[in-house]
């Protein structure tokens, strides 16, 4: 008897929306540059996000009731890494940054568009992982980036089955 009341709704789950951030930083210039051309991250990354996330468009439903659930899920800012060796005169000092993806998603009720939850999850590529990436010839020749787009997506997929479970939680 209890049952009935302690029982969780059982919830469609559309897609809303995704969208990846266009980045505006200056280091944007050094991790998409190669001697072969630029590599676009912006664009690897969003089909990234399609591949993840296959559900049905919320735009499709005409008629939405209290269990359809919409995702919106945008990555507002990612980074690839690399390491630059700035010098003022006679000091130097290394530069150095780490692949890192931010991904920030929100559950809301489909008929209200009232928002449920957000949440958001960093994942960055570890020290050792990094360093073990800076002293191998790609880093040395550069004639492709230090890390490119299959690194980011890893990130990406890592993060996204974070944020899953996280929602996954909250609702």
């Amino acid at each position: 008897m209890l049952k009935r009341f302690f029982k969780k709704k059982k919830f469609s789950l559309y897609l809303g929306s995704l969208a990846v951030a266009p980045r505006s930083d200056f280091r944007r210039h050094f991790d998409e540059w190669s001697a072969f051309g630029k590599e676009d991250l912006d664009s690897s990354l969003r089909a990234q996000l399609i591949e993840i996330f296959e559900l049905p468009l919320a735009s499709t439903i005409s008629q939405p009731t209290d269990t359809d659930l919409a995702l919106d899920v945008v990555v507002p800012e990612f980074q690839s890494g690399d390491i630059l060796d700035v010098a003022l005169g006679d000091m130097g000092f290394p530069l150095a940054w780490r692949p890192k993806v931010d991904v920030a998603a929100r559950i809301y009720k489909l008929d209200t568009g009232k928002t449920i939850h957000t949440a958001s999850v960093t994942a960055k590529l570890g020290w050792k992982q990094y360093f073990s990436r800076l002293f191998t010839w790609r880093a040395f020749i550069r004639l492709k980036p230090m890390f490119d787009s299959s690194d980011l997506n890893l990130l990406l997929q890592r993060a996204c089955l974070e944020l899953l479970s996280k929602l996954r939680k909250a609702v």
